[in-house]
């Protein structure tokens, strides 16, 4: 039988709408029909308010809706937490294993298609929660919040129909400020209060963004999605580098992973991977954020850095409020729909587990597990449960808590073949003293432990160097000049065969973008351990200066292979955190290596012709207030330093100098080494000079701390102590004015802009000898890397806890009395403060803390002496509310007395009311005064005694929060020990205080 083709054309057809019809039920039809009608319109604050509550009362069972604060109008910041009843045949731990999912939307109030693009989503995920299989497993396995907008109040004020930004378009908050640009910037200072103290985290910043940020922190979410408008992309972290410039690539230490989950999103997006919108290229619909432009002070940065949250923002857009009667809204539903459910399912990548004490099998919050190879740690939270997002691969993976022996997994094979739920492993932890001191017990080891270590640093200054030395392996490789490439080899080869005790990093790229690498030698290289100092060497600044260069790279080795097998190199390594930098300048180095005449010296600026030792920040200093010190000008101040004042102009400093200053603000070295070459001392700070002073000396508040750190290094040399070599310096060391004065160098900076005590070592005087030279230059310097190092057992340690709570307190500043120069603690409420020898006051202070003081504090010339702050929260004041609540009553009053006319009736009437009342008293008392009052009665006046009901505290009249505030009658989820029950389901919220300071 024949069948033309257009019949056999009209069957297919027929059969695939048949195939649709059957796969598109009509239950399902009419379910995407209600989101389409819902789609019709946008929804203003108040009829968003309605939709929540309405559905929250709907669906009761897997539904609540609360508030996590308000805007300064008093518009509710509203968020739908949406999650399936747990099986009856699952314990508990399957809820505790729940990760946390959250959408945000609408920060920017013009930029509304994520806005109901979230509220469709809600309706979707409750319509089809029993009847789609794959709605019901994502309810049933993840924690889903969602915010339709952090920023209702730019949103009321934005127009429909706009699609750029023009004048009053809403972007902003009622204060118009860009939410997105309000969030902590880690190359920023935080806001300082008005008497010059450090201000928190929250102080100064708006109430949206506050709210979000404690939101952020308390809930431990996994996975994010921040959704925008104005372009079609999804854009992942870094969105702001140290160079604030668009063309820098901001590469977080999860690069290849936030790739891919941008990936997956652009990929199930209709349109996004195609990149054919908005006239923007993007390869596959993906940029990374600051190679796109550099956003400082965004939410996505600060969900990866402060919490354990990996967020990507997505522009869903072209327009950013387009009109909805064109069905533009269903169109973009329909773009997303796929997108949205499948980033979602991503939040069961990886791993997940407990981490449990062995003994009491208690939870253990705050452990940090970090994988190798990825310097990006997170936390278990208050029930000991942990998340960690990994791609396909085999990993080892260590746990570290304060007070517990550490526990590395080797080779976990994470396959992520099970997209509902994440790979289980589980850690069980024996208490130890591997991780910082936690007892009287502890304390005493490590002071045993330290004093051990100053025994052999005192050693290598004394005619006992060359036994301590002899005992010592030395590396077989011959001495040489390592180009870049031979060194990236070397270190790599190193990094592999010592895997547990290094780990290789990049801080950045050269100008001619070479990686910047360093090398860290520890027990446990991935992570900071509580109460473990960090220090470092840099070499190689110049690149014509290449001894020092040389000495690291044999340094390395050298305690790679004396650990375990010497008793000064394993103990130095368990109990310091040491990360070497063989070149800050390989441009140069390169340059210079290839010239047929090292003396010409061209090789020690970088690739753009700029020395770097003169390219940091210029510290200009003051006379103090003891005659003989300067002092930095309050502007430089580290306690209230303005880093981003110095680094708006993103051509003002060189990219070798822009990420040695990102790495010296993230991580808390103690002590540094800068290597040189041409001269043979140890150069200390001042370099530079107070203006127009006639003294020779530029001494810092710490000189004589800085004299013994570079006597140390001196001394342990075989030639520097004489003093006799290139020029004469007595002792071998030199504060740095009196030698030459230099503006803008590294030493000078890393004192002033962070904890760090840094000393320049001029290691040799000739900057780039014969390589048969090499030896001789090892022998003299090795002694003496080795005893520097060890000086950052010298001073003070310790720790700042909460009172209350016990919880370590980050950011405290530790001031000693009558030194002008402070530092502040790490994120585990550990510091260190090198000192010489004598007897100190020591103060710790914070916003929102009470201030301590510890007097007489005896600091000897072995182990650093340890002390503990334990400081009282002061409830009853909140700097950020009140300077807000104080501009705001200002504003309103200004705005008023503007309208004169207005201002000056109400003020008559209020003058003439208060009139008539006080002569009614007036007239009042005079008829009361009677012949039968004695007229002695009224003669004094005697104060009440008060009662003990009229003790009250002023605070107690602020208007407190404990957690959310639910709004009416929405189901929100009970507080820390409440149980809810509502038709035989059991909800139980478990309270997860954050542990990110």
């Amino acid at each position: 039988m024949y069948i033309s083709s257009s019949s056999l054309w009209l069957i297919l057809l027929l059969l695939y709408t048949s195939f649709i019809f059957c796969q598109r039920s009509p239950l399902k039809v009419e379910k995407d029909t209600a989101v389409y009608e819902l789609l019709k319109q946008y929804h203003r604050y108040n009829e968003l308010n309605q939709l929540l509550n309405q559905w929250a009362n709907n669906y009761s069972k897997i539904a609540q809706v609360s508030s996590i604060g308000k805007t300064s109008t008093g518009r509710e910041l509203l968020v739908a937490h949406l999650s399936s009843p747990l099986p009856l045949n699952n314990d508990d731990e399957f809820q505790l294993l729940k990760p946390k999912f959250k959408w945000v939307a609408n920060m920017h109030g013009d930029e509304a298609i994520g806005r109901e693009m979230m509220i469709a989503l809600i309706y979707y995920l409750l319509l089809n929660s029993k009847s789609d299989t794959r709605i019901n497993r994502l309810l049933t396995t993840t924690d889903i919040y969602i915010m339709p907008s952090m920023n209702p109040d730019g949103f009321e004020k934005a127009v429909e129909g706009s699609c750029d930004k023009v004048g009053e378009s809403g972007r902003e908050n009622s204060h118009r400020v860009d939410l997105n640009r309000d969030f902590p910037s880690p190359y920023k200072p935080l806001n300082s209060m008005a008497n010059g103290k450090i201000g928190d985290l929250f102080n100064g910043r708006q109430e949206e963004t506050i709210a979000v940020m404690k939101w952020i922190l308390k809930e431990n979410f996994v996975l994010s999605g921040n959704l925008h408008g104005g372009s079609v992309v999804a854009s992942y972290p870094y969105d702001e580098t140290i160079h604030n410039t668009s063309s820098s690539y901001g590469r977080s230490p999860d690069d290849s992973l936030f790739r891919f989950l941008a990936h997956t999103y652009s990929n199930k997006h209709l349109t996004m991977s195609k990149s054919l919108d908005c006239g923007a290229e993007f390869l596959d619909g993906i940029t990374n954020g600051a190679a796109w432009y550099d956003v400082s002070g965004g939410m996505q940065d600060f969900n990866y850095l402060h919490s354990n949250a990996f967020e990507i923002t997505f522009e869903l857009s072209c327009c950013k409020y387009p009109l909805a009667k064109d069905g533009t809204l269903t169109k973009e539903w329909d773009n997303n729909r796929e997108a949205l459910l499948t980033y979602m399912e991503m939040s069961h990548l990886g791993i997940k587990g407990f981490i449990r004490d062995v003994q009491t099998t208690t939870g253990i919050v705050g452990a940090l597990i970090q994988i190798e190879s990825i310097p990006h740690a997170v936390r278990s939270v208050q029930s000991g449960a942990y998340w960690r997002l990994l791609l396909p691969g085999l990993y080892n993976i260590t746990v570290t808590a304060t007070g517990y022996l550490s526990q590395t997994k080797y080779n976990v094979n994470v396959t992520n073949e099970n997209i509902t739920s994440a790979l289980r492993l589980d850690f069980l932890l024996q208490i130890g003293n591997d991780n910082g001191p936690i007892s009287t017990q502890d304390v005493s080891s490590i002071n045993s432990i330290y004093n051990t270590l100053s025994n052999y640093a005192k050693k290598l200054s004394t005619d006992s160097r060359h036994e301590l030395i002899g005992n010592l392996m030395e590396p077989k490789e011959k001495f040489q000049y390592h180009t870049y490439d031979l060194m990236v080899n070397k270190l790599k080869e190193l990094n592999t065969k010592y895997p547990h005790i290094t780990t290789l990093y990049t801080i950045g790229q050269s100008a001619e973008k070479r990686d910047l690498w360093v090398m860290i030698i520890s027990d446990h290289p991935l992570v900071h351990e509580a109460g473990e100092p960090e220090v470092r060497y840099i070499a190689n600044i110049h690149g014509d200066e290449a001894v020092g260069r040389e000495c690291l790279i044999r340094f390395i080795e050298y305690l790679c292979i004396n650990y375990k097998s010497n008793d000064y190199i394993t103990k130095l390594v368990d109990n310091v955190r040491i990360h070497i930098m063989p070149t800050l300048n390989p441009d140069g180095f390169e340059y210079e290596y290839k010239q047929s005449a090292h003396p010409l010296g061209m090789g020690r600026l970088n690739a753009n012709h700029l020395d770097l030792n003169r390219d940091f920040p210029v510290i200009q200093l003051e006379s103090s207030l003891k005659k003989d010190i300067a002092r930095p000008k309050q502007e430089f101040n580290n306690n209230n330093n303005r880093l981003d004042k110095f680094t708006k102009d993103p051509n003002k400093f060189q990219p070798e100098v822009r990420a040695a200053m990102h790495w010296s603000l993230i991580y808390p070295f103690v002590l540094s080494g800068n290597l040189h070459g041409g001269s043979l001392v140890a150069n200390y700070p001042f370099d530079n000079k107070v203006k127009e002073s006639i003294d020779h000396e530029s001494k810092s508040p710490d000189d004589s701390t800085f004299r013994m750190l570079a006597k140390s290094y001196s001394q342990a040399h075989l030639k520097m102590y004489k003093g006799e070599a290139c020029d004469r310096f007595q002792d071998g060391i030199t504060n740095g004015a009196d030698w030459y004065v230099i503006e803008g160098g590294m030493q000078d900076w890393s004192y002033v802009f962070t904890s760090n005590m840094e000393v320049t070592i001029e290691v040799g005087c000739d900057k780039f000898p014969n390589e048969n030279d090499l030896k001789s230059y090892w022998d003299d310097n090795k002694g003496a890397l080795l005893a520097f190092v060890t000086q950052v057992v010298h001073g003070i340690r310790g720790f700042v806890f909460d009172s209350k709570t016990q919880v370590p307190v980050s950011g405290v500043v530790v001031h000693i009395h009558n030194i002008e120069h402070n530092v502040t603690t790490y994120r585990d409420g550990d510091f260190f403060r090198i000192l010489s020898p004598g007897v100190y006051d020591i103060t710790a202070e914070r916003v929102g803390y009470e201030s301590e003081t510890k007097r007489n504090i005896i600091v000897t010339n072995q182990s650093s002496t340890y002390v503990e702050f334990k400081l009282k929260s002061n409830d009853s004041y909140n700097s950020g509310q009140l300077a807000s609540t104080i501009k705001e009553i200002y504003n309103q009053s200004t705005e008023f007395i503007r309208h004169r006319p207005l201002f000056l009736i109400i003020a008559g009437i209020c003058a003439l009311t208060l009139a008539m009342v006080f002569g009614s008293i007036v007239v009042y008392l005079r008829c009361c005064a009677g012949s039968s009052i004695s007229p002695y009665a009224r003669v004094g006046f005697r104060r009440y005694e008060p009662l003990s009901q009229d003790d009250i505290d002023s605070s107690s009249l602020l208007p407190r929060s404990n957690g959310y505030k639910v709004v009416r009658n929405t189901h929100a989820m009970p507080s820390d020990s409440e149980d809810y029950n509502e038709e035989d389901t059991l909800f139980k919220s478990k309270s997860n205080q954050s542990i990110f300071a």
